[in-house]
């Protein structure tokens, strides 16, 4: 009687410590994948736009983190910002796992060589990319980007208006994290590592 009762005490200990480590297990996991913000997953989803050197997707950056922007090069200031803190963010990231994306609103100026150009001065894992203004039409409303284009004749003086978010995509393509150019690099640089 004693051997069967030291037995099942052995038993529900190996039991207890098997849940305690499936527990565990699990709590750590949640912590290494946090959940997506409901607001954030409708936003986004995969594009191809033209870069300097061809067509590029969003899903060619699977496996990577991606920090995403919307402007143009002839932007006086946030652009400007946004592209400096993207490239401190990179940076700080290990080599070839993240990248940055800087999507033209701008097409009549921006063309593919212009963007290989204005992204190459601030990080070489940067890429510029950029459409015909239907494609970006229709990339900026799957994005929820609010921009304006004024219709003029003269295409060396104009802004053009646009919402300014950095958005941080995870290693699967979804928006998991939406910052600005004044967000702490503190803040962006915590965001990459949790993801």
């Amino acid at each position: 009687m004693f051997h069967v009762k030291k037995h099942l005490q052995a038993g529900v200990c190996v039991i207890f410590l098997v849940l305690l480590g499936a527990w565990a297990s699990s709590q750590m996991m949640q912590r290494a994948q946090p959940k997506i913000s409901p607001w954030l997953q409708s936003l986004g989803g995969d594009f191809t736009l033209q870069s300097a050197d061809g067509a590029v997707s969003l899903h060619d950056y699977h496996g990577r983190l991606v920090l995403l922007y919307f402007g143009y090069t002839h932007c006086p200031d946030a652009c400007p910002m946004a592209m400096s803190v993207i490239a401190s963010a990179l940076n700080s990231a290990p080599p070839h796992d993240a990248a940055g994306i800087f999507i033209s609103l701008d097409p009549r100026r921006d063309t593919p060589a212009i963007l290989r150009d204005y992204t190459a001065f601030f990080h070489p894992d940067l890429v510029g990319l950029t459409a015909d203004a239907a494609t970006l039409a229709s990339t900026a409303e799957q994005w929820r980007v609010i921009y304006h284009v004024p219709d003029v004749s003269d295409n060396s003086f104009y802004t053009v208006e646009h919402s300014t978010f950095i958005y941080l995509i995870n290693r699967h393509g979804k928006v998991v994290e939406l910052f600005n150019e004044k967000t702490p690099m503190q803040d962006i640089q915590r965001a990459m590592r949790l993801w």
